[in-house]
């Protein structure tokens, strides 16, 4: 591990409380990072199979037992003011932004006649309509300090799955990391996509026994990944090492959707 990676620069990683995010925000404090820990509630989820015993606070975990810094700020990135906001006090806090992380996101198990309506615009608000509106308040510091937009899809962007909103939400989060990327790329920021498979994070805690065992079957690398996995996904995709990547999606899924499409 280089732990010097990403000193000194300031990432904001939504959805940080827990699960996917939180393993995120503590890989990105053990490269020294100043780390924006942005969710609705700053206590971590605990789940039923997974995280069944986590108590501290993601922020800090990290400034206890990294070289990071962190700070949690309550941010709802449905809400557009909320994100303003929330932009706002990383920049009052550590100077700039250098990486953002767009991990924030629900899921309602259900197909098209049991969701609502209601439904359908809470998920999509939150999966899709947040990480515009997070990269959004956030470009104007990105473009200064030349830095990078980590967007997290899932495997169900591309092969459905996981119920319209959510199968939507990922859909046009993928699509809107090229668009974004298109975009920014004269002004050297760069914009990638994490597709992550099954990890083991407390959303999991609505799949039976004999679903984890189907899921497990069917991942080429047996077994669920950890939220670190993605993590160590997002470190390199925001470091000097990928400074020729951009717009792109990498799988994060153990081989899922590579015998699935």
């Amino acid at each position: 591990m280089q732990a010097d990676r990403h000193s000194g620069r300031t990432v904001i990683v939504t959805g940080a409380a827990s699960g996917i995010g939180r393993g995120v925000a503590l890989r990105f404090g053990e490269e020294g990072a100043n780390v924006v820990v942005a969710d609705v509630t700053r206590e971590p989820k605990r789940g039923e199979r997974y995280d069944t015993d986590v108590t501290t606070p993601t922020d800090e975990l990290i400034t206890a037992e990294t070289p990071g810094d962190a700070i949690y700020v309550e941010t709802d990135v449905s809400d557009p003011e909320s994100v303003a906001a929330m932009v706002e006090t990383t920049v009052d806090t550590y100077g700039g932004i250098d990486v953002v992380v767009n991990n924030a996101g629900i899921y309602v198990p259900g197909g098209a006649r049991e969701i609502s309506v209601e439904t359908w615009n809470d998920v999509t608000g939150v999966d899709l309509d947040g990480t515009f509106y997070c990269a959004k308040f956030a470009i104007p510091h990105l473009v200064e300090s030349e830095g990078s937009i980590i967007n997290v899809g899932s495997v169900n962007a591309s092969e459905g799955g996981g119920g319209p909103p959510y199968a939507a939400s990922k859909a046009g989060v993928v699509n809107l990391t090229r668009d974004l990327a298109t975009e920014l790329g004269a002004e050297n920021v760069r914009v990638n996509c994490i597709n992550p498979g099954f990890i083991e994070t407390p959303i999991q805690d609505y799949l039976t026994e004999e679903d984890v065992e189907k899921m497990t079957h069917q991942t080429l690398l047996p077994r669920f990944g950890l939220p670190r996995d993605v993590g160590d996904a997002a470190v390199f995709l925001a470091s000097d090492e990928a400074s020729f990547v951009t717009g792109e999606q990498l799988h994060v899924d153990g081989g899922w959707t590579a015998h699935r499409l």
